[in-house]
């Protein structure tokens, strides 16, 4: 039977600590108060004890040998074992970043702690010394109310590095099309509405007209062979129907003053331009984040219809190793994809639900939602239609279809198993049923990796797709092809 604690919300490596160590005597808690150039450090007991008062270390690579060559000595003078020994403080910025890299790369257990609870641990509220913040880190870490993410190293932490570093330059994508709208809407009021102009947006027609001498004039003035022949090299859907209709509208729209013409397609010139370079940076990370996902348990999400690459790797960021995360109630909590209940007054008072919390991940709330709306969409046709059954019910679906999807999702990294309908799960489903659907799934799966060129990477050897696909060929007699 599943033992239950009321503590759900403490650092399971630290409760694990703390019962190996048997007596909290025997136990260093070292927190630390981050900062660009000094570090304030304290050690203290698993009491809480002091063991020596607070003292500053330096930001550098001699801090950290002065810190751990201290904590090495104090252990030995108090005969206490230093894989009892853990550090803590608030979440870590850019600038502590590496210092606390080196400490666990030395070994040692560092953990994460909110800033914000740690300040309501402070004896006082009003104020705020490095002292003060100190005890509240202390408190926290004692309290075992910390986080020891998995997402925080290795192979997450460089997945959640590039997702957000793509995600940045999403919405700076987004701000640069809003700036072209306005250029445009200017210089040739229509020409981004393809019922329009014809001209799907932001195509390659569409960029190629924009940053050379753009402008509804020009545009008459362009002799018609070339413009079609621009298109069909450009690979625009029938060419000679999208010029025929773009000349006639531009001869039907308002035109703007030639004074300000030529200052208006040097700046639009030169937002095309950046706009280039922020889609050909967002390829280049899309392939790294494939190849990175790739080495993760959460390359099985890509299995899921609907899901592709950049929807499975920010949920697999967030998220990190599914085998070292919290309870998926703390999980769902954590993205901000439940509601909040309040209810009092005994058994029978009322239940009030209110909305999700502010406080959550908003990142992880992001890419769950996204999926969900995929899901709903294009998904499995029992997740499609238990959208569309919520949704008829008045109830916020993607919101539902997003703790769902969160469930089924850390059961097949946890078990390293692709997805599978409801029907091929149950035990008297047939090994036939199986193999035509792991044949009839397999080609949209492989275009997925093969969209971001990682197919190799995806199912090579030793990553977890390339061992289900091996283990599936050698079980079921069929040839899954790359």
């Amino acid at each position: 039977m599943k033992k239950k604690n009321i503590y759900v919300n403490q650092s399971q490596e630290l409760l694990t600590l703390f019962e190996e160590a048997g007596n909290s005597a025997k136990i260093m808690c070292i927190p630390i108060d981050y900062a660009k150039k000094d570090h304030v450090v304290m050690f203290c007991n698993g009491y809480g004890d002091i063991l020596r008062k607070p003292f500053s270390v330096k930001n550098t690579p001699e801090g950290v040998s002065y810190l751990t060559e201290q904590v090495t000595r104090s252990c030995h003078n108090r005969s206490i074992n230093p894989k009892y020994v853990f550090f803590g403080g608030e979440d870590i910025g850019s600038y502590a970043e590496n210092f606390a890299s080196t400490l666990r790369s030395g070994g040692w257990l560092v953990a994460g702690v909110n800033a914000h609870d740690a300040k309501k641990q402070r004896a006082n509220i009003q104020a705020s010394t490095d002292r003060l913040d100190l005890m509240g880190i202390a408190t926290m870490l004692l309290n075992r109310r910390c986080n020891c993410s998995p997402a925080q190293s290795g192979i997450y932490l460089n997945l959640r590095t590039l997702v957000r570093h793509r995600r940045r330059l999403v919405v700076m994508t987004t701000e640069v099309r809003n700036r072209i709208h306005a250029i445009v809407d200017r210089l040739f009021p229509g020409f981004l509405d393809e019922q329009k102009s014809g001209i799907a947006p932001f195509s390659k027609g569409s960029l190629l007209l924009m940053e050379n001498r753009f402008s509804a004039q020009q545009i008459r003035r362009r002799k018609r062979s070339a413009l079609i022949e621009a298109f069909r090299r450009l690979g625009t859907p029938k060419p000679d129907c999208a010029t025929t209709k773009l000349k006639e509208y531009a001869a039907r729209v308002l035109n703007t003053s030639d004074e300000y013409v030529a200052t208006l397609q040097l700046s639009l010139a030169q937002h095309v331009k950046h706009y280039r370079c922020l889609q050909e940076n967002i390829e280049q990370l899309e392939k790294e984040i494939a190849v990175w996902l790739s080495q993760t348990q959460g390359a099985f999400l890509t299995t899921v219809r609907g899901i592709g690459i950049v929807l499975a790797a920010g949920v697999t960021a967030e998220i990190g190793n599914p085998n070292g995360q919290k309870p998926l109630n703390n999980l769902v909590s954590y993205a901000g994809i439940i509601p909040r209940i309040i209810q009092t007054g005994g058994p029978e008072g009322e239940i009030y639900t209110g909305k999700v919390a502010k406080r959550s991940n908003r990142i992880l709330k992001d890419y769950l939602v996204q999926s969900a709306s995929h899901l709903g969409l294009h998904g499995p046709e029992d997740l499609m239609s238990d959208h569309k059954r919520r949704d008829a019910a008045g109830q916020h679906a993607d919101f539902g279809i997003a703790r769902r999807y969160l469930r089924m999702a850390m059961a097949l990294m946890r078990n390293s198993q692709i997805y599978l309908p409801s029907r091929l799960r149950k035990k008297d489903s047939k090994p036939e049923e199986r193999t035509s659907y792991y044949l009839m799934t397999w080609p949209y799966l492989r275009d997925k990796w093969q969209k971001l060129d990682a197919l190799k990477a995806g199912f090579a050897e030793d990553r977890p797709l390339g061992r289900w696909r091996n283990m599936v060929q050698g079980i079921y007699d069929i040839k899954l092809k790359l």
